[in-house]
């Protein structure tokens, strides 16, 4: 079996093009060829190798067009089953017009999609440009959700989600973590911890950030006086005005660091490794990766209910799932006042349920599904 993985915009960085590169290279690993479709590629996730080739989209139309976007893809796709034969696709987001390209140039090929949310919630007017440009078309995900054989959403959360809005059923897989952060987890210092809250995040409206530094501000910093805020995170250039209105509140609280640049995990895990609490403040998200990279370095997650990492989460024994705001603030206060006998044992379980999330056991759960298509 050659696997076709397709993910329009590998040159980003962020959670499902992390993703994708453990996927990728995790079927490598088991002896798979893969192929790789994309707009581009950073040389610091992906890289060819005997098994691992690079495919480019192929611009024959350089307009900033739907047709100009879907004539690009096509040809690039005629061409890559021409020259790598027999391949099995598989689409690692949730872009279903791939799907019919792919059976437009191959008919008959069966087709499955890893679906981190059934609808693109950053989606706006003013913003739909640039998911064009970077060859996404969220505005068409209504029309071609029926098209793949195949569908495996990364929660329970998204599962419901896609069938409550087209009747269709879908086989779950946990999303994984790069392996890095499991290694520096091996040996943490539970008691060396500091008073302090963790939030990882991209810096857009959407993650909540500045209500996270207002609540540090007035409710949290008074009752715990040496509590600390860390915000670590990477500007998005949709959201540049945000990401200003966010330095300048971030230093003008005291007690609170943000920290603007992307890291390697080894670095990161540092820096969860010496914090007390991750919060998570996006309600609504599919899943969120960085309160399971926190739980790999024994950091307690606090998240809301209506998210995908929710459902492994059980109330003071590995974490806390809040309801609201005001419940959220409570158990953030609570955790940074609690003993440290109490603190360790919900600490020590948080690291053994991030286990869940392994690279390989990513991996072999797509390929299991991956092999009823063959």
């Amino acid at each position: 079996m050659k696997v076709l993985v397709i993910h329009p915009h590998l040159h980003f960085l962020g959670g499902s093009e992390i993703l994708t590169k453990i996927l990728v290279y995790g079927l490598e690993e088991q002896g798979y060829e893969v192929v790789v479709l994309s707009k581009d590629f950073r040389e610091d996730l992906f890289k060819p190798t005997p098994k691992v080739t690079l495919e480019r989209f192929r611009i024959i139309n350089e307009e900033n067009s739907i047709k100009a976007r879907l004539i690009n893809v096509i040809h690039t796709l005629d061409e890559v089953f021409r020259k790598h034969g027999e391949l099995l696709p598989f689409i690692m987001i949730q872009e279903p017009i791939y799907a019919t390209l792919v059976k437009a140039v191959k008919p008959g090929a069966k087709v499955g999609m890893y679906i981190h949310f059934p609808k693109e919630e950053e989606l706006t007017p003013e913003n739909l440009k640039r998911f064009l440009n970077n060859y996404r078309f969220p505005n068409m995900y209504d029309c071609f959700y029926r098209v793949p054989e195949l569908h495996i959403t990364n929660s329970n959360y998204t599962a419901r989600a896609l069938y409550k809005l087209y009747g269709i059923p879908s086989n779950v897989v946990y999303p994984a973590i790069p392996k890095e952060y499991y290694e520096a987890g091996e040996e943490v210092d539970i008691k060396g911890k500091e008073p302090r809250i963790i939030s990882v995040a991209r810096f857009v409206p959407q993650k909540r950030l500045d209500v996270l530094i207002q609540w540090f501000k007035e409710r949290i910093k008074p009752e715990v006086p040496d509590a600390t805020l860390l915000i670590i995170g990477i500007p998005d250039s949709r959201y540049m005005d945000h990401y200003k209105k966010l330095k300048e509140l971030a230093s003008s609280t005291e007690g609170v660091e943000l920290i603007d640049r992307p890291m390697k995990p080894a670095e990161l895990a540092k820096y969860y490794q010496a914090s007390k609490v991750y919060v998570h403040l996006r309600i609504g998200e599919h899943f969120g990766m960085a309160p399971v990279e926190a739980m790999t370095q024994a950091t307690i997650p606090v998240v809301p209910k209506k998210t995908g990492l929710a459902e492994l989460i059980v109330n003071g024994y590995n974490g806390y799932a809040y309801e609201n705001d005001e419940e959220a603030i409570a158990i953030l206060i609570k955790l940074l006042k609690m003993s440290d006998e109490e603190y360790a044992r919900i600490a020590k379980n948080a690291w053994r349920t991030s286990w869940h999330f392994t690279p390989a056991t990513f991996t072999s759960g797509i390929i299991n599904y991956l092999k009823l298509l063959t």
